[in-house]
């Protein structure tokens, strides 16, 4: 009987230790979301300004840096002009909110404003140090977008 207890203690000790190494729940991300959605224009004017901002908000648990593209796209995928690019670094649980400001000059009918992050993760975290491993449909670029459509004037004659 007392070989059995031990045993099974040694069992116990062992199944404790093996799950010492297994990392809880982590599942590291980045937000990219754009502020007061809402509040976003369906349709534009020609030759006016039009203000967002977009937030990225680190959740990968290690410090991140992020280069950014803001483009207006047609239909087709095709770029119209860029409004911005960049880049910023932010530590695990820090975000970032950036104010764009975008102007059509030219007819285009219907646009996509699309914004594009792309991450390098810099360093690694302790959990990478346990038993974990890569998701493979882990993205390393985000995007979020909007369409606009272009208010068309009617003069009358």
């Amino acid at each position: 009987m007392k070989y059995i207890i031990i045993a099974g203690v040694c069992i116990l000790i062992a199944f404790l230790v093996a799950l010492s190494f297994i990392p809880l729940g982590i599942e590291p991300l980045t937000e990219l979301y754009v502020e007061n959605h809402t509040a976003l224009p369906a349709s534009v004017n020609l030759n006016k300004t039009y203000n967002f901002s977009f937030t990225t908000n680190n959740l990968e648990y290690q410090d991140v840096e992020y280069n950014y593209i803001v483009e207006a796209l047609d239909v087709n995928d095709t770029t119209l002009f860029k409004i911005d690019e960049g880049k910023f670094t932010l530590t695990n649980n820090e975000s970032k909110t950036i104010n764009e400001s975008y102007i059509f000059n030219k007819h285009f009918n219907r646009a996509k404003v699309q914004i594009k992050i792309t991450k390098n993760l810099l360093g690694k975290p302790e959990f990478k140090t346990k038993l974990w491993w890569q998701d493979p449909n882990y993205p390393n670029q985000i995007d979020i977008h909007f369409w606009v459509d272009e208010n068309v004037i009617q003069k009358k004659l």
